[in-house]
């Protein structure tokens, strides 16, 4: 394995990034970073640029999961009181609105499994993963599942 940075065989999906400041090192023949001049090993680069790629598709995929966990919470909403409402099939739709409900909660945890990035991955990112909707989602199912437990009879 080369300890130097330039290699013309670069595999990876992103571009060797200094951990120290962000420079894009494609290109350079340098073991030091041109910008901030740190010394920089090449499978440290490999390392980072792999990190930062699956980061990225991982936040990616969480953000999406926590979307479809948005309709799937609307569908339980909607199964739960909208059957209550026209008092049919109470008993089936609170069953079933309560699995909607408890997948949406699984979808709205999904964020938790999103590890906690490196510093200089974490600014390399275009996209965080969304706490705040994952937050509300959690709270949105909760709810849907308190009101299919709780709501009263007709």
């Amino acid at each position: 394995m080369r300890s130097g940075i330039y290699d013309s065989a670069w595999r990876e999906k992103l571009p060797p990034i200094c951990p120290g400041c962000g420079y894009n090192l494609t290109g350079i023949e340098s073991t030091r970073c041109p910008e901030c001049g740190r010394a920089v090993l090449w499978s440290e680069l490999r390392t980072n640029a792999r990190t930062l790629y699956h980061a990225l598709r991982q936040v990616e995929d969480v953000n999406d999961v926590i979307d479809v966990g948005m309709y799937l919470g609307s569908a339980a909403l909607i199964m739960i009181l909208g059957c209550y409402a026209v008092n049919w099939g109470v008993g089936l739709s609170r069953v079933v609105g309560c699995l909607l409900a408890i997948a949406t909660l699984g979808s709205g945890l999904q964020v938790l499994r999103v590890r906690r990035f490196p510093e200089w991955a974490a600014e390399q990112l275009p996209q965080q993963p969304n706490y705040t909707k994952a937050a509300c989602l959690v709270c949105f199912a909760l709810v849907a599942i308190a009101l299919a437990i709780f709501l009263p009879s007709r």
